[in-house]
């Protein structure tokens, strides 16, 4: 699920990544798309329009990406957006805002699963987590880098170079 203006944006836009703490449900999704649409709409840095849209990914991973050919956000206008996303948690009962987990997907069982970075790392050395097992790109900072997805191979991602 995406924002009507996702596939126009460079790839070279400047992108947020919030993870909520569950994948939401269709009702929360469909909230969630009004919501952000509505924001995002109204979003600005100082009395000017920021161009962004935003991409929810597995139901629980929110990209939010702004072309920085338009104006760039702000300090306010970041806090704004971080209030925003605040106060939907709060009226849904998510969390967006832990930074303290790594998300992967189980290859037993093909559902989210998260743990703290010494838990993954424990279920790395246990082979648990193996070169193939689907982990978030948490680390990403422009759109290109969530396209095609924001779900890739242990081996591919940080967590690789972590490990060595």
């Amino acid at each position: 699920m995406q924002g009507a203006t996702w596939d126009s944006l460079p790839g070279a836009s400047r992108a947020w990544l919030y993870m909520a703490d569950r994948v939401l449900t269709a009702e929360e999704q469909g909230a969630l798309r009004a919501d952000i649409d509505a924001f995002l709409l109204e979003w600005v840095a100082h009395g000017q329009s920021l161009q962004a849209s935003w991409r929810l990914e597995g139901g629980r991973c929110l990209i939010i990406a702004l072309d920085e050919n338009s104006p760039s956000a702000t300090g306010c206008s970041i806090d704004a957006k971080v209030h925003w996303l605040q106060r939907f948690g709060q009226q849904w009962g998510l969390d967006w805002m832990n930074r303290t987990t790594v998300t992967y997907i189980s290859g037993e069982t093909s559902t989210w699963c998260d743990a703290s970075l010494a838990s993954f790392w424990a279920a790395r050395k246990a082979g648990v987590v193996d070169d193939e097992t689907l982990v978030v790109n948490s680390v990403i900072s422009k759109k290109l880098e969530s396209e095609p997805s924001l779900v890739v191979a242990f081996k591919a991602s940080w967590h690789e170079t972590m490990w060595r």
